[in-house]
């Protein structure tokens, strides 16, 4: 989760009181924000990646207000003509702009602007790939302003905080910025730039901006602007970004700026709402475990700067703020009632918990797990955990298969964006993070994977599996059909092995694991081309035996 630094005296100017550090310790959390440090005048907090809103001063602020006040934040939107003109960059095809007027900047406010601007570009914007935010003073600007590709070594620009002149190609090479993020567009033949209607470039997008258009604490408009190759994403980023900055405006003015691209399309930000969604105050109960009444709902709702209406029929109609990017199905809307009312309250409040219909024991499946753990670090290996989650690269690609991986709809993460399909590339990882350190390594887990079902009514079907590795100079398939032969006689399981082919290991070197004519694991040598991807030097073996298949054979 990213992290970020504000002062507890910005915070409280914005909020409008002095708040102790009981009060922001008792605050920060229920709104998402896990306090990490609280000293002098520094408050450092890690948020969540679905509240990107929260990584400035400002949205924190506006979130402390409503909890305190039950307000709902008001911004002054106006349409005052400002138009903007796309005019094709196809690898980077979407951009929108947004305007704020009346602003009252100091050094921290600057300070909070550049560090919003940074981690949307890191975290939501996916390190810039995704998109990039950008932001301008607007008195230094004639509108409209154009987004187009540019010969890179004919256009010149002063890079932000620089003195000289480079072309933007050399802006690639001798600038910071160009040196992290110039990849992005290297290879291209023209780069994309913004302009106004002078000709005045305001940046080389997703790079870096210009220094004749920087904000400082004298900007009192700014114009804002995000790139990127999702339309939601770069309209949300603007949103945000305006959003946060009109807690600045003395006259809370935000303006909608029309972006004209090709084929008569308009693209108008940011955006002045958000969803509407109709929530169940019987889903409500169903989730908390408790009765709250709809008046209670809108309370709590109202505490999280949330506007909500009670229809007719009984129901909740939420108008969901737009910034507030998390919230799209009911079960996102039940769970900030949950939180603003106090999940400490609920525990205490729940409806009591049925009676027992028999005694408690361990599931047969938890019961395998744990003896094979005991088993399997009693041969010296030690145990790792690794998240469930992974992605298609790690999990196929690198082993050189095309296994499809159950996907996430909506990842945060590009590491993170499927169910693991088997415990190797977890573990294989492993040994690229600590090869340096240990010249033998020999670990294992114990854990579930996802893979791909048509005939389940989920279309996925989850396996529990204890996985074991062998790395050191001289590890070969024979260390690990020795543990393996170790571990299924310890477990009283006869078992043989059949020479058999896993994608991603050695087809030579590899083994199925039988009980009977059924199998039930595999262990093989990784294949040299898996490994030399991953940066690995040292030989490495894996097994994968299927717990619920030997629980199976033991039940019988």
């Amino acid at each position: 989760m990213p992290v970020i630094r504000i002062s507890k005296s910005d915070l409280e100017k914005l909020v409008g009181k002095e708040l102790s550090n009981d009060e922001i310790m008792d605050i920060l959390p229920r709104i998402k924000c896990e306090i990490e440090v609280i000293e002098d005048d520094t408050i450092e907090y890690e948020t969540t990646h679905d509240r990107p809103d929260l990584y400035s001063v400002e949205g924190v602020a506006r979130a402390v207000r409503s909890y305190l006040e039950g307000v709902i934040p008001r911004y002054n939107y106006v349409d005052e003509g400002y138009k903007a003109y796309n005019k094709g960059v196809p690898k980077r095809p979407f951009i929108a702009f947004a305007i704020v007027k009346d602003l009252v900047l100091d050094e921290e406010a600057v300070r909070q602007m550049m560090q919003l601007q940074e981690k949307l570009a890191i975290t939501y914007g996916r390190r810039r790939r995704k998109a990039s935010i950008g932001v301008y003073d607007l008195d230094k600007i004639k509108m409209p302003v154009y987004y187009e590709l540019v010969d890179p070594d004919e256009t010149r620009l002063v890079p932000l905080e620089g003195e000289e002149e480079l072309s933007l190609r050399e802006i690639l090479s001798k600038t910071d910025k160009g040196q992290e993020y110039g990849h992005l567009i290297a290879s291209w033949e023209r780069y994309p730039i913004i302009r106004d209607s002078t000709g005045k470039i305001l940046s080389l997008p997703p790079i870096i901006n210009g220094e004749d258009t920087k904000v400082t604490v004298k900007t009192k408009n700014i114009l804002i602007d995000s790139t990127g190759t999702d339309l939601d994403t770069v309209v949300n980023m603007v949103t945000i970004m305006a959003t946060s900055l009109a807690e600045r405006s003395s006259s809370k003015t935000i303006v909608y700026v029309k972006t004209f691209m090709d084929g008569n399309r308009i693209v108008v930000a940011p955006r002045d709402h958000g969803p509407e969604i109709i929530v169940d105050l019987a889903r409500v109960e169903d989730v908390l475990g408790v009765k709250l009444s709809r008046e209670t709902c809108v309370e709590q709702l109202l505490k999280a700067g949330i506007d909500a209406r009670i229809e007719p029929n009984g129901r909740l109609r939420v108008l969901v703020p737009p910034y507030r990017i998390d919230l799209r199905t009911e079960i996102d809307v039940v769970e900030e009632i949950g939180i603003m009312y106090g999940l400490d309250l609920i525990g205490r409040e729940s409806f009591e918990i049925p009676p027992s219909r028999g005694p408690g024991r361990i599931h047969p499946l938890e019961f395998i797990s744990r003896k094979v753990r005991l088993i399997t670090a009693s041969y010296g290996f030690i145990e790792v955990t690794n998240y469930m989650m992974s992605n298609y690269y790690l999990q196929s690609k690198v082993f050189g298969t095309e296994k499809p991986i159950i996907k996430v709809l909506n990842p945060k993460m590009e590491k993170y964006t499927g169910l693991r399909r088997w415990l190797t590339p977890g573990l294989v990882s492993i040994v690229k993070d600590n090869q340096e350190r240990e010249p033998v390594i020999k670990i294992f887990e114990v854990g579930d994977v996802v893979l791909p079902d048509p005939e389940s009514p989920t279309g996925a079907r989850i396996e529990r599996r204890l996985g074991i590795l062998i790395s050191h100079d001289k590890a070969t398939l024979t260390d690990g059909l020795a543990y393996v032969h170790a571990i299924l006689d310890r477990l009283g399981i006869n078992h043989k092995f059949e020479k058999g082919y896993v994608e991603g290991l050695l087809r030579q070197r590899t083994a199925f694991i039988l009980h009977g004519n059924k199998q039930i694991g595999f262990v093989g040598e990784v294949h040299p081309g898996a490994l030399r991807e991953l940066g690995i030097e040292k030989p490495v073996v894996v097994a994968e035996i299927y717990l619920n298949d030997l629980l199976d054979i033991l039940e019988k």
